[in-house]
């Protein structure tokens, strides 16, 4: 009786053990689940999808100046005078420093006397050869003395004209990098000048659009800054060679005057407004982790987010469209990318529609 009072408090007792075990267990598989989901960082998605869109394109590039120069002084002395200020238009030829110029027009006077002294004597030798009185040997000679005295007399010209800085063309000035009293050496850098009566819009067509962008082609810009005012422009040249993502440069002309003008560096879209539909495969913007320049993105497959480069071409409005490197169906993120990593696991919390405009 005994031994089995102690059989079955023994059974009890391993029944017992066993369910604490399965219980502990269960309580670690559920929170290695938990942690688990935890890990993983939570996205939404959605797919690259084909559709019917117009025949148009949008591309986003940057404002240049038609022209822009470093002034360089082309003679040494101190700055007597300073006649411009950053941000004044100056007129080509306009001067914008003066420097000393005492021994320049000491040289240029001596250099003058010179020159008509020279000519005196041609003239004197020419009469005395006509006559036989001299050869012709010393008139050749005093001729040759006459051409050293008027190359002389030039460069000394120069020497004065370079102590006046001028402005090349006509522009306004960036900057100015020396101050009144300040000594010049000769080929210093002293100040910036940029030309935005007319600017040039740079942008990078692919390949496959490149049939639209002939010299002179007519073309609208205009800009977030100016929603509202369109600019009229054309293609001012295209490169012969393109990079390594098969795009080419091409520069979009036009005049930069009113109220609503560009600046350099400042960005711009050009537009060009197709008739018929083509199909095209189209990705979401807000997935770009990246400039359009060099587009990427993560893709997520098996739970995971991998960052993955493609070929960008026009931008739809809120829609990138696909060259290659991506395919209908993939699933891309759209929101939550900050965090992630390439190979990053990842919880999707929404899978949104590719909603594409017709």
């Amino acid at each position: 009786m005994k031994k089995k009072h102690k059989f079955v408090l023994f059974a009890l007792l391993m029944l017992l053990l066993l369910g604490l075990f399965w219980q502990t267990q269960r309580r670690e598989s559920h929170k290695k689940i938990e942690k688990k989901v935890i890990d993983r960082i939570p996205v939404s998605i959605a797919q690259v999808s084909k559709a019917a869109v117009p025949d148009s394109f949008s591309i986003v590039g940057t404002v240049e100046a038609l022209r822009e120069a470093d002034i360089f002084s082309e003679s040494a002395g101190l700055v007597r005078k300073v006649s411009v200020e950053p941000g004044e238009h100056k007129n080509a030829g306009e001067a914008l420093l003066i420097l000393d110029n005492e021994l320049a027009s000491a040289r240029q006077r001596k250099a003058d006397a010179h020159y008509r002294q020279a000519k005196r004597d041609v003239d004197r030798y020419r009469n005395l050869y006509s006559e036989g009185a001299v050869p012709l040997s010393a008139y050749e000679t005093v001729q040759l003395q006459l051409e050293e005295a008027k190359a002389e007399f030039i460069a000394s010209g120069r020497k004065q004209s370079d102590t006046r800085v001028k402005a090349p063309f006509s522009g306004v000035i960036t900057s100015r990098l020396v101050e009144q009293g300040e000594l010049v050496n000769e080929g210093m850098k002293v100040a910036h000048i940029v030309d935005m009566s007319r600017v040039k819009v740079i942008i990078f067509v692919p390949e496959k659009e490149m049939m639209r962008f002939v010299e002179g082609t007519s073309l609208t810009v205009t800009s977030d800054l100016f929603p509202r005012e369109y600019f009229s422009g054309k293609v001012g040249s295209v490169s012969d060679k393109s990079g390594r993502d098969h795009t080419y440069r091409v520069e979009v002309l036009l005049q930069n005057t009113g109220k609503a003008s560009f600046r350099s560096g400042m960005f711009a879209r050009v537009l060009f407004a197709g008739k018929e539909k083509r199909e095209a495969v189209l990705v979401p913007r807000v997935a770009l982790v990246s400039g359009i320049r060099n587009p990427e993105l993560f893709v997520v497959r098996h739970g995971k987010a991998f960052l993955k480069s493609f070929i960008a071409g026009v931008e739809l409005q809120k829609h990138l469209e696909v060259l290659g490197g991506l395919t209908p169906g993939d699933s891309v993120v759209i929101s939550g990318q900050n965090e992630l990593h390439d190979g990053a696991e990842v919880l999707v919390i929404e899978q949104k529609k590719n909603s594409v405009l017709p």
